[in-house]
């Protein structure tokens, strides 16, 4: 794994490869993204449970999906990981709670 700015070439590198384009995790399209993306059944599910116990949208799974599949890039993973799915639903769920500390 690289780290700093090497990492972020490189993940925009493997993006840009598989999206065919100039797109990178997070502008490309939803239909895109999901033909060439590959997460498990049990990732996804893990997701939707986590967006349903969170009362978190559809758009925000959407955006979880997207994070871990950026972390995973910068990881230099080949596959999906569970710990790559796992921490971008670790980035959202603290996101929601400094959101709703500010919003108090």
């Amino acid at each position: 794994m690289c780290s700093g700015q090497g990492a972020v070439i490189k993940a925009r590198k493997i993006q840009r490869e598989r999206y065919g384009a100039n797109y990178t995790n997070g502008i490309v399209p939803i239909k895109l993204f999901e033909e060439t993306t590959s997460f498990t059944i049990k990732q996804r599910k893990r997701v939707q449970d986590v967006s349903f116990a969170e009362k978190l949208s559809s758009r925000s799974a959407m955006k979880i999906l997207r994070l871990a599949q950026t972390i995973s890039d910068l990881n230099g993973e080949v596959e999906m990981s569970d710990q790559s799915v796992e921490e971008a639903l670790q980035w959202k769920i603290k996101a929601a709670e400094v959101h709703q500390s500010l919003m108090r």
